[in-house]
């Protein structure tokens, strides 16, 4: 009988302590695939409005549409996108993703995302990262063209969610 008595007071309390932590995944915040489905309706849109301003040379192809979920354990999920498109560029008239993705994209919950340091090659002319803090979204926007005088850009979106709850 003192084992029984003993033993509730210690499972409340680790109980209690998860619930603190967060391993215990509380009904609160977005499910996985709730966040991944806006995911890849806010890139889709943002690959419509660029098409709005620049000449594309090929249609929006999805190579990750953010459908599959990598586990991370726990009743958890993560999701992933990325998609890409090439427009005509007219010299230094090329995406100026590092204000036109974040002023777009603010209506839609993100903003940038200063704690994120964007990966830059040769060839990339800007790269911005934007995060929706309330859906758990990080998205990256790049442009990259083969040279200063090239008639064509590439432009990338990729995303990730963060490991939410599944159910």
């Amino acid at each position: 009988m003192r084992l029984i008595r003993g033993a509730v007071p210690t499972a409340a309390c680790v109980a209690a302590a998860l619930a603190l932590t967060g391993c215990g995944g509380g009904p609160s915040g977005p499910k996985a695939k709730d966040s991944a489905v806006k995911m890849a309706k806010d890139a889709d849109w943002l690959a419509a409005k660029y098409r709005g301003y620049f000449k594309p040379t090929a249609s929006f192809t999805v190579s990750q549409d953010a459908t599959k979920p990598s586990s991370c354990g726990h009743g958890k999920a993560r999701y992933s996108f990325a998609g890409h498109q090439s427009f005509t560029i007219a010299g230094k008239n090329y995406l100026d993703i590092t204000t036109t993705s974040d002023s777009w994209m603010k209506s839609r919950g993100y903003a940038l995302d200063s704690d994120a340091k964007p990966t830059y090659e040769f060839s990339m002319r800007n790269s911005q990262v934007l995060v929706d803090k309330k859906n758990h979204i990080h998205l990256t926007v790049k442009a990259t063209a083969a040279s200063e005088q090239a008639t064509t850009e590439l432009w990338t979106i990729t995303g990730q969610t963060d490991c939410l709850r599944t159910g």
